[in-house]
């Protein structure tokens, strides 16, 4: 309606709407305030490593070396597999004999630091592992990874 001016008067909004916003920024600040309080998500808890003596180290690798033997003779691992998980292995062995964490080494790293025998096995387990179509014998490095451990 026009008022005496000739203008109309402004016009009111609902009471809703200024609740409406009034929620929306108590919702904000609540959410503000609870990432602010909530406590961080902690590191994993590290379980103890348990020292084992060197013989028991390499009596265990060497059963696992031999799992693998089994596993691939009895046709459930491939040899792409197999070399895999001699790859790991090899790895893991170095580690835990060493403390030193070979499994994010390259191979030019593992050559670079002076760990020979772990890079001479990775590396003969690289065209097994990465070659088109892997064909040969396990056998060989079977024995390359027997010896790395003994």
């Amino acid at each position: 309606m026009v008022g005496d001016n000739g203008y109309y008067d402004p016009v009111g909004y609902h009471p809703m709407w200024l609740w409406i916003a009034c929620g929306i920024v108590a919702l904000v600040l609540l959410w503000y305030i609870a990432v602010w309080f909530y406590p961080r998500a902690r590191a994993p808890q590290r379980r103890p490593v348990v020292k084992r003596a060197p013989e028991e180290i390499v009596q265990h690798y060497l059963r696992l070396i031999d799992e693998i033997e089994s596993a691939n003779a009895s046709g459930e691992l491939s040899l792409r597999e197999a070399h895999l998980k001699l790859s790991v292995l090899v790895r893991l062995f170095g580690e835990e004999r060493s403390g030193t964490s070979f499994s994010t080494m390259t191979l030019s790293d593992l050559t670079e630091g002076n760990h020979a025998h772990i890079a001479h096995a990775v590396a003969s387990y690289y065209p097994f592992e990465f070659g088109a179509a892997p064909s040969g014998d396990l056998a060989p490095s079977l024995q390359r990874a027997r010896e790395v451990v003994r």
